[in-house]
């Protein structure tokens, strides 16, 4: 079984440096940077995405709800969860995205691990967004 798996990775490898062509230059790192930075990025992007989300929410549901006692009471749980839950999952699938992507891109840098920035300025909702770097900016 170890002959196996062994046989696999070596597959793997061999066919990653001689089918990317155009990331010749980036050698290994090409190949080790998506293998760092999706899970690293997967737990960045779920950490971040959920934080950023459950600020964001708790803020705008409770402004929405009328900004007073009851609408605090009542919005800053709701939009915590709200904000918790659907930015941790997009989060989680855009770090993952960002692994793969820029992973190969640029291999190893804080980008392709969801690293760069402050803790709460990350937009999960923003996927392939790769051309403009202001889009992902949370405004």
């Amino acid at each position: 079984m170890k002959r196996i798996i062994s046989l696999s990775v070596i597959a793997a490898l061999s066919l990653g440096v001689y089918t990317s062509p155009v990331n010749a230059e980036k050698g290994w790192a090409s190949i080790i940077g998506p293998i760092v930075g999706v899970p690293v990025g997967g737990v960045s992007g779920f950490l971040r995405g959920a934080f950023s989300k459950a600020s964001e929410y708790s803020d705008s549901f409770s402004t929405a709800l009328g900004d007073n006692v009851l609408g605090d009471i009542i919005g800053i749980p709701i939009g915590f969860v709200t904000g918790t839950a659907t930015g941790g999952v997009t989060g989680l699938l855009k770090g993952v995205i960002d692994g793969v992507v820029l992973g190969i891109e640029e291999p190893l840098s804080a980008e392709s691990g969801s690293l760069e920035g402050d803790l709460l300025d990350y937009e999960p909702y923003a996927f392939f967004d790769y051309g403009d770097k202001e889009k992902q900016k949370v405004q």
